[in-house]
């Protein structure tokens, strides 16, 4: 197996496309399939796509995406979920996410929207941003309407149109402006969830195992012991675990266990890290211990696991 075929870090050029997409830079991509009715069988038995497609390895998300599905399906693992996109499906996955496609039908119809940090578009403490981060810790999919889909994919096309214009010299300008707006109406979408998952009284396990799954994600990577998790949360490590089993039927441990086998794998088959440096990336004390932590959960070593075709 050649060094380039075993990158499994997924960044913004890495994503299979064709002549129509409109690019900025390193940092913008959309693009959509619309028009690819008799060319759609060739497109996703291309080798490029084939191999994106149909990779058995977990891909590191080096991006933001806001897929829109418009017909047929589609089905991939984000993280821990898996999910499959029917028509007005749509789902964001957030740079830093572990991502796997899984298969994708002949008669799908997708439009994407990807972008890197420099294009992030709100203040991170914005009230449209706490409501999207409490969604999103639940899930990555939103359910929409004809209307509602229609009002989205308007926006995407006239993005496309102002970024086609060759003499348009504000293009950075106009994404940030139309992504806000985009954005905007997802959080107007989901504030309604949320605010029943608020309010809900009897939903205290829920709240505190969601809590704990935002935590989870942002130090999983530094911090595998329960009791920094309990710390966070103002919990003794008992109760916590208690109620993250009764909101999930896992262990709190179980959790934080999967998210760093998940990115182990990722970062062993991106093809840029030996063995130590991932066990350092990944807060181990020594090689050693992190080879004894991966083969008791994967069947066999670190080194076995990267080399494998």
């Amino acid at each position: 197996m050649q060094q380039s075929e075993r990158i499994r870090t997924l960044s913004l050029l890495m994503i299979p496309l064709d002549e129509r997409a409109c690019i900025l830079g390193d940092e913008f991509i959309m693009a959509d399939n619309f028009n690819m009715s008799e060319k759609q069988d060739d497109f996703l038995s291309s080798p490029k796509v084939k191999s994106f497609v149909a990779s058995p390895y977990p891909f590191k998300i080096e991006f933001t995406m806001l897929l829109f599905c418009l017909g047929g399906s589609a089905r991939i693992r984000l993280n821990l979920t898996e999910y499959e996109l029917q028509k007005n499906d749509i789902i964001c996955l957030q740079q830093g996410s572990i991502g796997q496609c899984l298969g994708i039908s002949s008669d799908c119809k997708l439009v994407f929207i990807a972008f890197s940090k420099g294009y992030f578009i709100m203040d991170p403490g914005s009230q449209e941003l706490i409501v999207l981060r409490k969604f999103l810790v639940r899930q990555s999919l939103f359910r929409v309407n004809d209307e509602e889909m229609e009002e989205q994919i308007q926006i995407y096309k006239a993005l496309r149109k102002k970024l086609k214009q060759p003499d348009y010299i504000y293009k950075k300008e106009v994404i940030m402006g139309y992504l806000r707006v985009l954005v905007c109406n997802l959080c107007q979408l989901v504030t309604p969830y949320v605010d029943v998952q608020d309010t809900y009284v009897g939903n205290r396990k829920k709240k505190i195992y969601d809590d704990f799954m935002e935590l989870v994600h942002e130090y999983y990577t530094e911090e595998r012991n329960i009791g920094f998790y309990a710390d966070k949360l103002c919990l003794t490590p008992k109760y916590l675990s208690q109620m993250v089993y009764a909101a999930s039927g896992r262990h709190a441990g179980d959790w934080i266990r999967d998210y760093v086998i998940l990115e182990a794998k990722a970062l062993l088959k991106s093809g840029k890290y030996t063995v130590q440096q991932v066990s350092d990336m990944l807060n181990f004390a020594n090689q050693s211990f992190f080879g004894v932590y991966f083969k008791k959960e994967v069947g066999c070593s670190p080194k076995a696991y990267q080399n494998a075709k």
